[in-house]
């Protein structure tokens, strides 16, 4: 493919006017600067293109109806599209995931028949809406991908970036399309420049791999690829680069510390030392981290325009972290837990956090109880439900007083689905002493959790699929700002309120929730941060960009 073909060098058509007047004039003028060869007059033509037009329907009818079925490819018009198209590569949308080269040979090569000429006219415009809407909204469209995700609405879809970019003159209308239709924000433009990083990196020839010490390597040990490594973490910035020579071929203290950065950015204990997962991290080529930088660009095209500067929760999965934005600057950040992977995963979707409750009860799912701890119960009943705080009753919400003996028969209603378990409220219940409804389908919701401990864990994934907090009473004081009067104090005295359990505070204004699955960000630092593809989505994108090993 010639990129630098000049497609307003196009061959010029004689058309047959039939009237001579200015409408028609227009439109012979806009068809001969594309159709070469057979004569055919421009109410035929136009004729033609409606006819291919209604048949393709939507968006492309749309287009050529406001337009009267005017032709609107013009060459200069084709280069303007065949340059954005090119440029979008820098987005990680290569110009072949929309079938460039063969467009391209279509466009050099126009056909003598005027019906093909049509098809070729207004699959040019289908082209087009396809190319913009990817670039806008995303290639892959993530209710694909994810069934619980809702579509969000969008102030201007591809047909109307197309319609502005139209009204431009040939020469500016690429860089319009480049300058409105991909998201503006920083996180977006930061992933960009991560992504010509490290294809420059590439283009360099990669990273060679480093050689496997059949042991852990720790500092002090002996590692004969020594100076490999440091070339290696050097490439990423996890070392800073040293033009003097190291003697020593032993892992020393300042290598260490850069194993460390390197394990958190990719999800590792950070124990400074050479083992088997950092290893493996360490040899992933750098045409796999180029790969998983182009999809996490694309899930970005999901999210709603000004995504940062509106106030918002977002949980990213793969990284089990939770970050809360206002006045588009990141508030707080704090880990969480998320659910087990091929077992309880955590789903990706959006919502809105209505409410919160104080020592809630843990109104245990019906599949939980039967599965999980009707076992367990049936054993020994009393020991096992009072150890727990565990209570039957007939509905989620009902009285303490209306709570059923934990007798074998009352069990094995629940077993029957006659009855259900909850968990009264208190420090050790399992969801803590505070949780954030955000209602969905799913029953998936933030809360706190009586064990701390898990968060300190550089893999966390150990829920049901529900998101545990590490800092709950900090994100409730957040989330009620607007309420008033609500300082850390009194969320501190809600949550140890032991006269007041289930206590429900409704927000004044639902706080938007996004739990999202990024595999690849951009630090603070400009440093990209690699996690674990946890339940295999990188995959599923990957073989919708073709890309797929």
């Amino acid at each position: 493919m010639n990129s630098a073909f000049d497609y307003r060098t196009l061959p010029v058509m004689t058309v047959c006017l039939r009237r001579f007047s200015s409408v028609f004039l227009a439109l012979a003028l806009a068809a001969s600067v594309i159709f070469p060869a057979q004569k055919v007059s421009a109410q035929d033509f136009v004729g033609l293109v409606r006819v291919a037009a209604n048949n393709a329907g939507g968006s492309v009818r749309d287009f050529y109806a406001q337009r009267d079925f005017v032709p609107a490819w013009s060459g200069d018009r084709i280069g303007a599209l065949a340059d954005f198209i090119r440029e979008l590569n820098n987005h990680g949308l290569h110009p072949e995931i929309f079938q460039f080269s063969a467009w391209d040979q279509q466009w050099r090569n126009l056909s003598a028949d005027p019906q093909t000429r049509a098809q070729v006219e207004v699959g040019t415009t289908q082209l087009a809406l396809f190319v913009v809407q990817s670039a806008a909204y995303g290639l892959v469209d993530p209710s694909s991908s994810h069934g619980k995700w809702k579509e969000i609405p969008r102030r201007v879809g591809a047909l109307g970036y197309l319609q502005a970019a139209m009204k431009q003159s040939p020469n500016r209308m690429a860089r319009y399309l480049l300058d409105h239709v991909p998201p503006q924000d920083k996180r977006y433009r930061d992933m960009l420049g991560a992504l010509a990083k490290y294809r420059k990196i590439e283009e360099f020839g990669g990273w060679r791999p480093l050689s496997n010490p059949g042991k852990i390597v720790s500092v002090g040990m002996p590692y004969e690829q020594i100076g490999l490594l440091r070339s290696r973490l050097q490439a990423e910035g996890d070392l800073p680069s040293f033009t003097g020579q190291y003697r020593s071929n032993t892992l020393d203290q300042t290598t260490s510390d850069a194993i460390k950065s390197f394990q958190f950015r990719h999800g590792i204990e950070p124990d400074g030392a050479i083992g088997p997962q950092t290893l493996g991290e360490l040899n992933v080529s750098v045409r796999d981290r180029v790969q998983a930088l182009v999809i996490n660009i694309d899930r970005l095209r999901w999210m709603p325009r000004n995504y940062e500067k509106e106030e918002h929760v977002e949980v990213n999965i793969a990284e089990s972290a939770l970050r809360l934005f206002r006045n588009g600057k990141q508030v707080t950040v704090m880990p969480v837990i998320v659910g087990v992977k091929g077992k309880h995963q955590t789903p990706v979707f959006h919502g809105n956090i209505d409410y919160l409750v104080f020592r809630p009860y843990w109104n245990i799912p019906l599949s939980i109880a039967k599965k999980e701890l009707f076992p367990k119960a049936i054993q020994n009943p009393e020991g096992y439900m009072s150890r727990n705080n565990y209570q039957i009753v007939k509905g989620y919400f009902d009285s303490p007083d209306a709570v059923f003996p934990n007798t074998p028969e009352n069990l094995s209603k629940v077993e029957a689905g006659r009855l259900l378990m909850r968990q009264s409220s208190g420090p050790n219940n399992s969801l803590g002493l505070v949780k954030f409804i955000f209602p969905n389908d799913s029953s998936v919701y933030l809360h706190d959790t009586p064990d701390h401990s898990l968060f300190e864990r550089a893999d966390r994934d150990f829920s049901h699929g529900c998101v545990r907090v590490s800092r709950p009473d900090e994100l409730a004081f957040h989330l009620l700002q607007r309420n008033g009067q609500w300082g850390i104090d009194r969320v501190r005295q809600s949550m140890h309120d032991e006269q007041n359990p289930n206590s429900r505070e409704n927000l004044k204004q639902s706080m938007p929730v996004f739990l999202n699955y990024w595999t690849s960000t951009v630090m603070n630092d400009g440093r990209v941060r690699f996690d674990q593809d946890i339940y295999s989505h990188d995959l599923a994108m990957k073989q919708k960009f073709g890309i797929a090993q």
